[in-house]
């Protein structure tokens, strides 16, 4: 996979019988080390802060690292319920994060992710989530649109 990727996340809370979808796609750099993906980039909050981003996958763990408006560093593992606290402006609070479900799947261009998970703040469940993340080198984004045009 090259250095400079295309980075499409999406997902989903369930809340009390209501959906809460999130929707990103950006541009980000990865790299492989010690057999592990890191992929890094800058998301943008509704009041234009920057946050700086790390993914760290591996097939039974992923991180994801977040600095900046809102810092936190979440670890998402299959069976067990992890704790951190999330820092906002406004103060920190302690999230729960209980994986259930972690599928990932790497091609030599690209690379799937997919996590269900229970969220809980200061010990009360919140929510189900789900998230997907499919990431792909930048220049292979390319060369399929171009194939698909001609």
């Amino acid at each position: 996979m090259n250095k400079e990727v295309i980075i499409n996340i999406s997902g989903l809370q369930l809340d009390a019988g209501t959906e809460e979808p999130i929707e990103l796609m950006t541009t980000g750099d990865y790299y492989l080390k010690n057999g592990k993906h890191y992929v890094i980039y800058d998301e943008l909050t509704d009041d234009s802060q920057v946050v700086k981003n790390r993914l760290k996958i591996s097939p039974k763990v992923v991180e994801v690292t977040k600095k900046g408006a809102s810092s936190s560093h979440m670890v998402f593992e299959r069976g067990k319920e992890n704790l951190t606290y999330y820092d906002t402006p406004f103060g920190s609070l302690l999230l729960g994060i209980n994986t259930s479900k972690i599928d990932f799947e790497e091609k030599e261009d690209s690379m799937a992710l997919h996590i269900d998970y229970g969220l809980s703040i200061n010990s009360d469940h919140v929510s189900d989530c789900s998230i997907d993340v499919s990431i792909a080198s930048k220049q292979q984004e390319h060369s399929d649109c171009t194939d698909s045009a001609q």
